[in-house]
């Protein structure tokens, strides 16, 4: 009897059993159906390649889509007419060492080795030029150019062209070369540079590290960018003004075109200021203004003229204490030191001699513009053509008056013993070292070779000291350094009249000084000095 109730739980425990394997099973396809649902809700089609979008949506907004589509729009103008320049110059060097020095016994008797001759060799440059004309006409930097003997142009799509200079202007880097088809030429506008803004959007387009048709963008920095005749990137760069830009310029793009958002070309890319080599986000270009006018001289007369005044100017800074000396209410001007062919002088009167303009005539205005400092005067002077006649406003002694000047051309090369004893006796009387001055009485030799009285001669300057910043310098060993000689109008012929001026001031005046800076020698062997103007104030 106890046999059957075994039987029957065994079955029982069987049919449980099964039924829970029934019921883990239908668990486990629930939740495998559940979890395949939710990743088929994400899961890629069934071919995994990746692929592009083509109906993608934008992202960004319409003026940015806008912005990018203008960007697009200007370069795709611009290619056709930007050209790649390549350039070859040979040259050729004597090496030297001792089978070339005419000292050598084997040079004295046999002359040159002739295996040590000259050495040639070819130098290869790389640039960018802009089509101006159907005809072929292109702009470049005259530096990409000068010098070469073979210049190679390349068109978009590889065609190549040889090329030939029509003319070159060194003072604003500018040449105009010319190729020739049988057919014309794409070519680019030339935008208003004179309407370009600070922050107006650029482009810069050329062939930078060898590669072609690159284009990189940004916005004007600066406009009317000068720099002094010393700190410029050439010697006559300080008879031009420059758009600064942060589009990336590198070498190679010199020549290339910047482009405003019309695609009109309103400069072209000259330089870079840069410690690496390459572009540090300061590039500047010669603006459409300049190069317009020096391209068409050259087509129309060979070369390039600009204005010339015939004056020489005081280039150190017209502090207040100038202005207030002179009588410039305006606080700005540009200070004649000396007129060409004035009084005394067997030179043939300049201009502004012509014209009665003297030394200490301070320009306030000229051709109807304010006159704020050097470098803008001396732009403006060189943008009118010669012959032209211009009205100058300067002020003398105070009082404003107006010439007409009739510009001549500017030539092609305008730039502008044992010391006596002496020392301050009277320590309580001297000036404060502060000033950082310390003069002597002119030698006499200096004195005869420049026709001087006399005058203090500045023996050292103390670097910090207000004479150091006053732009004062001491004589070197060549005789080469300032002689003062004239203190507020008086007239300094001695170490000890400068000093008398300077201790009749009071603390907090200043001193106007009129100064001889002894540069160079002249043709004849002698100094030879310019005149210039500074000022102190007595601490």
């Amino acid at each position: 009897m106890n046999e059957k109730p075994d039987k029957r739980g065994q079955r029982g425990k069987k049919l449980f059993g099964f039924f829970m394997v029934l019921f883990v099973l239908g668990l486990g396809i629930g939740i495998g159906t559940l979890v395949s649902d939710r990743v088929d809700a994400v899961a890629p089609p069934d071919d995994s390649r990746l692929q592009m979008q083509t109906d993608g949506k934008p992202v960004a907004s319409e003026g940015v889509l806008a912005l990018s589509e203008a960007f697009e729009e200007v370069a795709n103008r611009l290619k056709p007419v930007v050209v790649n320049i390549n350039t070859e110059e040979l040259i050729t060097r004597r090496p030297s060492g001792p089978e070339q020095d005419p000292t050598n016994p084997f040079f004295e008797f046999f002359g040159p080795n002739p295996f040590f001759g000259p050495e040639q060799q070819m130098r290869r440059s790389l640039g960018s030029g802009v089509i101006v004309d159907p005809k072929g006409y292109i702009i470049t930097n005259n530096h990409v150019v000068e010098g070469a003997t073979k210049i190679k142009v390349s068109l978009q799509g590889g065609k190549e062209y040889s090329a030939r200079v029509i003319g070159a202007d060194p003072i604003s880097d500018i040449a105009v070369i010319k190729i020739d088809g049988d057919k014309e030429f794409p070519f680019a506008s030339i935008g208003n540079s004179r309407a370009t803004k600070v922050g107006d959007w650029v482009i810069a387009v050329g062939s930078p590290f060898s590669l072609d048709q690159t284009v990189t963008a940004g916005i004007i920095s600066a406009i009317g960018r000068t720099f002094s005749q010393d700190a410029g990137p050439s010697r006559g760069s300080f008879l031009n003004d420059y758009l600064q830009t942060d589009a990336a310029i590198n070498p190679g793009n010199s020549g290339g075109p910047l482009v405003n958002m019309n695609a009109e070309v309103v400069g072209i890319n000259s330089f870079i200021s840069t410690s690496s080599g390459a572009s540090a986000g300061v590039g500047f270009a010669v603006p459409a203004h300049h190069f317009v006018r020096v391209y068409n001289q050259i087509l129309e007369k060979g070369k390039v003229s600009r204005g010339f005044l015939g004056i020489n100017y005081n280039d150190l800074p017209f502090t207040p204490a100038m202005a207030q000396y002179f009588g410039v209410k305006q606080g700005s001007g540009v200070l004649v030191t000396r007129v060409v062919g004035g009084e005394g002088s067997d030179e043939e009167p300049g201009p502004a001699a012509k014209a009665g303009i003297l030394p200490e005539d301070v320009i306030v205005e000229f051709n109807g513009g304010k006159v704020d400092g050097v470098e803008d005067f001396l732009v403006s002077v060189a943008e009118i053509l010669p012959g032209t006649t211009v009205k100058v406003k300067v002020v003398r002694k105070g009082q404003e008056k107006e010439f007409s000047v009739a510009l001549a051309e500017r030539p092609s090369d305008t730039v502008e013993d044992s010391r006596s004893p002496f020392n301050f006796e009277d320590e309580e009387e001297a000036p404060k070292t502060e000033i950082g001055l310390e003069f002597d009485n002119v030698p006499g030799q200096i004195a005869r070779s420049l026709n001087i009285e006399g005058g203090a001669y500045v023996t050292s300057v103390s670097p910090g000291s207000l004479a150091d910043d006053a732009q004062l310098i001491g004589h070197d060993q060549r005789g080469y350094g300032d002689i003062i000689i004239e203190a507020n109008g008086e007239p300094i012929t001695t170490a000890q009249d400068l000093l008398n001026s300077v201790r009749k001031l009071k603390s907090g005046e200043a001193v106007i000084l009129k100064f001889l800076r002894v540069i160079e020698q002249d043709q004849r062997g002698g100094l030879a000095a310019g005149t210039y103007y500074t000022s102190l104030v007595k601490p």
